[in-house]
């Protein structure tokens, strides 16, 4: 880390920002109001869920939502750059167009150590507490202590998959005679520190506020189990992912939203139903600029970001580009999403090209005609971390990695519960027509793909795929389908080691003991 980010790092935890809490909204939402230095602070339990609330409101900072998005997403095949691409975005046309160097600001790991360092802070402090103020009970204390461990084991997971070693840092920023230097830990370091933070928050975190803002918006044993199975996924232990998923799932307050009413109820209205985790944005307090000028509002229909001819599927000339995931034939006779809701939900087309609608859109149905309109928003979309029927397609690819028949029968079971809502009419798909595991494992990619387009899990399901074969082939196959170009050279990643970023040349400099990810202590870019 860098002598002016370390400095900062320093700066948060000597004063700490102090947040209205007086409604479940302000609290999560509600934008810095005054800073008190630390000697005076850490005496009532007020002091604590400020500081945990500067946690959340970490989270939804623009460079991280840019992060999740540019990490989680950019890289694969799901996106391209829209008409009239910003110059300011030079960065992520660089990335677009294979050119990943070490001074990419998207190198930079900085807004993520932020808020690990905040939930470092809280970690240190927040025990002296009790014996400040006799209203904060041992029972507060380990609850506040469950949620700064999963949002810090959130960001070091989104660190882990995106640059493979990191330092691990859990000592709080405290003074001026800590040793800054740290070297990057192993990848398998980082997870085993994740899952045990994990378990312990998965004792005493709430399974339920009794608010439905703060059971959307704040840590609950739904996300400590979802990011568990994610991590567990992630890490090829697949029993233990299949475990986790099913203590998601035999929590019978979540529950899909009805195919056509997915685009309305979950990311226009936001914390639906299906819902585990949202960060939570509301107008005039924080905006989610991100996603309004990458995927598009009301007043900037297109976004900056674009959506391949390629894997696009156009209801209206029904014509499906020729990698699209949509109306994808599978015998003469088998057709998946052939008439699949989440086509028009997800993206629109415009002047030629195709433009992200999943955010920035709503569908409203008119109760005299039936008759449904497509609108662009004006209000503010949260970001959604996890939802339930991400769940179930983590447990169904687990299943499929478990390989037999039995289990490719559970798979199809839980892959038809989110095919179906979107596929009304359609008929259910049949193991039989899929008759091998790597059959199986393509159908849990495609129908990942078609739920989850524009949530920042593509790059990340691409890059677990390449880990399991060992190869980048078939990474780069589908990253290669959106470029139109007839380029020997690919958009994807030459090797292993290129599916993950370069650490910024400035944390390289500024910290001797790191050293750069090995693909890019001989090549200038990821693809060349």
């Amino acid at each position: 880390m860098n002598t002016a980010m370390i400095k900062k790092y320093l700066a948060y935890s000597l004063t700490v920002v102090v947040l209205s809490f007086s409604a479940c909204s302000e609290w999560l939402n509600t934008k810095p109001e005054s800073e008190i230095i630390l000697e005076e602070y850490w005496q009532s339990e007020s002091d604590v869920q400020a500081v945990l609330a500067g946690c959340y409101r970490g989270l939804t900072e623009e460079a991280v939502i840019n992060r999740m998005i540019v990490w989680g997403e950019l890289r694969s095949d799901n996106m391209i750059a829209g008409s009239g691409f910003p110059s300011r975005l030079y960065d992520m046309q660089r990335i677009l167009s294979g050119n990943l160097t070490t001074v990419n600001s998207f190198t930079s790991w900085g807004s993520f150590y932020t808020i690990i360092n905040y939930c470092n802070t809280l970690l240190h402090y927040a025990p002296f507490v009790i014996d400040r103020d006799n209203n904060f009970t041992e029972f507060d204390l380990k609850r506040v202590q469950a949620e700064a461990l999963t949002i810090r084991a959130l960001c070091y997971f989104y660190l882990v998959r995106t640059f493979k070693e990191v330092p691990w840092i859990e000592d709080a920023s405290i003074n001026d005679t800590q040793d800054y230097q740290k070297p990057k830990d192993s990848e398998q370091t980082i997870i085993n520190n994740i899952i045990r933070d994990l378990l312990i928050a998965q004792k005493d975190i709430p399974l339920d506020y009794g608010n439905k803002e703060y059971n959307k918006g704040r840590v609950t044993l739904g996300l400590v189990n979802s990011l568990l199975a994610d991590v567990y996924l992630w890490n090829q232990d697949y029993d233990k992912c299949v475990e986790a998923c099913d203590l998601v799932l035999s929590n019978k307050a979540y529950s899909l939203v009805r195919g056509r009413n997915v685009l309305s109820q979950v990311f226009y209205l936001g914390n639906s139903d299906e819902s585990i985790f949202e960060i939570q944005f509301k107008d005039n307090v924080n905006n989610n600029t991100s996603v309004q000028e990458l995927y598009g509002n009301s007043g900037h229909r297109q976004g900056d970001i674009g959506f391949p001819a390629t894997l696009a599927y156009d209801a209206n000339q029904d014509q499906a580009g020729a990698y699209s995931p949509f109306k994808f034939q599978i015998t003469t006779n088998v057709v998946e999403s052939a008439n699949d809701l989440r086509a028009k939900d997800s993206y629109f087309q415009f002047g030629g090209g195709y433009y992200i609608f999943k955010y920035p859109g709503v569908q409203r149905v008119e109760s005299t005609t039936g008759v449904s309109t497509y609108l662009h928003r004006s209000n503010t979309p949260n970001w959604i971390i996890y939802r339930l029927s991400d769940v179930m397609l983590m447990k169904s690819e687990a299943l499929v990695q478990k390989d037999g028949s039995d289990n490719f029968t559970k798979a199809m079971e839980l892959i038809n519960e989110t095919y179906l809502r979107s596929n009304e009419d359609g008929d259910s798909l049949k193991v039989a027509n899929y008759g091998t595991k790597i059959a199986m494992e393509k159908l849990v990619l495609r129908e990942r793909q078609r739920e989850l387009l524009f949530e920042g899990k593509r790059w990340f399901d691409l890059v677990r795929l390449a880990r399991r074969e060992n190869s980048t082939t078939t990474l780069n196959t589908f990253v290669d389908h959106k470029s139109t170009s007839a380029s020997s050279s690919t958009l994807g990643a030459l090797v292993m080691d290129a599916m993950y970023m370069p650490i910024s040349r400035w944390e390289i400099e500024a910290n001797h003991k790191l050293k750069q990810n090995p693909f890019y202590e001989e090549n200038s870019s990821s693809t060349r």
